[in-house]
């Protein structure tokens, strides 16, 4: 059975929050918004290759 005090207990959880305040104030500094434009595509065929890695060998 592990017994902690009331000052460990609390200095635990405020070093807790410390760390989680500080990691929430840099994720929100080095978070960043890339703009993206999508453009329609129309008359376009999209050919998807599996490329295993070796030729086709059909007869």
């Amino acid at each position: 059975m592990v017994i902690i005090s009331k000052k460990r207990l609390f200095l635990v959880i405020l070093i807790l929050g410390i760390s989680v305040c500080i990691f929430n104030i840099t994720n929100k500094i080095y978070k960043k918004d890339i703009e993206v434009v999508a453009l329609p595509v129309s008359n376009k065929v999209v050919v998807i290759d599996a490329g295993h890695g070796f030729p086709d060998e059909r007869s």
